[in-house]
């Protein structure tokens, strides 16, 4: 089962495994920022397991193209995000069978920031603790989950089967 660690360490390894970029999502995209474990890839959007969460299970959702405001963001690249994301959610709730998941949209209009990236992008947490409120699974602060490889190919495996599965 993956383990709790401080938000320090969280920051300190992904600095490491990165650096800066100018967008942390094009970058995740580009395979520049250490493992990338994909559930689903086309030419338009990436779907895939973020290695530092707060709840395990969660999946994060993004257009490829960078995208940092819905107003320069074309009908149907938010289509087939949207797609995507109901796609996506339908999978978190059969495998995880969690009490409720949370679908957050974010993208930060100030600009990059560790933790939060300008690019427009959606996360689906699963939440199995009916007192859980989005400030609490969202926040960092009280530490963020990490997993081993084989945790990690392990819950991807399932994934995949299931989003193939989920037409």
């Amino acid at each position: 089962m993956p383990s709790l660690i401080p938000r320090d360490e969280v920051i300190r390894r992904i600095r490491e495994e990165g650096g800066d970029p100018p967008c942390l999502m094009c970058a995740v995209a580009a395979r520049r920022v250490g493992d990338l474990h994909v559930v689903f890839e086309d030419d338009e959007a990436l779907v895939f397991l973020p290695r530092y969460v707060r709840r395990w299970g969660e999946l994060c959702v993004m257009p490829k193209t960078h995208v940092t405001s819905f107003v320069a963001l074309e009908a149907d690249t938010w289509l087939h995000w949207q797609t995507l994301v109901r796609r996506s959610t339908r999978v978190v709730e059969r495998l995880m069978q969690p009490r409720r998941c949370y679908v957050t949209m974010t993208g930060s209009a100030a600009g990059e920031l560790t933790q939060s990236s300008e690019h427009l992008h959606t996360h689906i947490l699963p939440i199995s603790d009916a007192s859980d409120r989005p400030s609490k699974a969202l926040s960092w602060e009280e530490g963020v989950l990490v997993a081993t490889r084989e945790e990690w190919l392990t819950l991807r495996a399932q994934y995949v089967a299931a989003f193939d599965a989920e037409r």
